[in-house]
């Protein structure tokens, strides 16, 4: 399907947002009149979330004017499975919320386009701080990278979980203690984890052969939507912790690199 004007509205919406960020609007944030918002417990929202999903929504309906729109910001979520739509969008306007509020530079922008069963039949990443464009256009599809305005394929690294690098869920306050214990058993037996707060990040790079799994035990459709679709089309494996296949609606996901680090990582779970 022609993602054009959804490639046109994350640009756009990266831009801005990179601007602000490299500005460093929040250093002074508990003193200025700037817009922060608690949405739930230690859960922020800004203003670059709600300008950034302003963006993408106003190209999408100048594409689109009837486009169902799921947002992490403005929508209900809950819907979802009872809509059957042919076409449908997921925004993630501004995944790593805390991460930009903080200053630090791991957090992106994605969108990904459902089918009538939550499936994802396209999908955009932006993480603009590393200056990476992620797509894929269509199941079993590959996915691709764009450098110097050409799109070059992308790959996972395949490694066994001994010498791999896994990312985990960083909110244990909301996981409880089993959460915990699955993330002790698994930094024993990895080469190494990184906790990094981004979904939309630890995607792009299990895609492009940087880090090899990521695993979430509570998550939303915005969080993996576009990266499931964009892992797989480089090659890598999504599931549940069972090993499981999955749609948008999954809450726990093991994405990784290859098969057998998911086979790995579903007995140490």
């Amino acid at each position: 399907m022609d993602i054009t004007h959804i490639l046109e509205a994350v640009k756009q919406a990266g831009k801005h947002a990179k601007k602000s960020f490299e500005q460093g609007i929040y250093k002074n944030s508990e003193s200025a009149c700037i817009e922060i918002t608690e949405k739930s417990l230690n859960e922020l929202v800004i203003k670059e979330d709600l300008i950034c999903e302003n963006i993408i929504i106003s190209k999408i309906k100048e594409y689109n004017p009837n486009a169902n729109i799921y947002s992490e910001e403005s929508s209900d979520i809950s819907k979802l499975k009872n809509d059957k739509s042919e076409i449908k969008y997921m925004i993630d306007p501004l995944d790593g919320t805390h991460n930009y509020f903080f200053g630090l530079p791991y957090w992106g922008i994605c969108v990904a386009v459902l089918n009538s069963e939550n499936v994802s039949i396209a999908s955009i990443i932006y993480v603009p701080m590393m200056d990476m464009l992620l797509k894929c256009e269509g199941i079993k599809k590959p996915s691709f990278i764009l450098c110097n305005n050409s799109w070059n394929r992308i790959y996972t690294k395949p490694r066994p979980v001994s010498k791999s690098l896994v990312c985990y869920d960083n909110q244990f306050y909301k996981l409880g203690d089993r959460a915990i214990e699955t993330y002790n058993r698994i930094s024993k037996k990895c080469f190494t984890t990184r906790i990094t707060g981004s979904a939309v990040c630890d995607a792009a790079l299990i895609a492009t052969g940087k880090i090899n799994a990521r695993i979430w035990n509570k998550t939303n459709p915005y969080d993996i939507a576009a990266g499931m679709l964009i892992v797989e089309g480089a090659g890598g494996r999504v599931s549940d912790l069972q090993g499981n296949n999955i749609n948008t609606l999954s809450e726990k996901v093991i994405m990784c690199s290859d098969a057998a680090l998911k086979d790995q990582l579903v007995k140490l779970i």
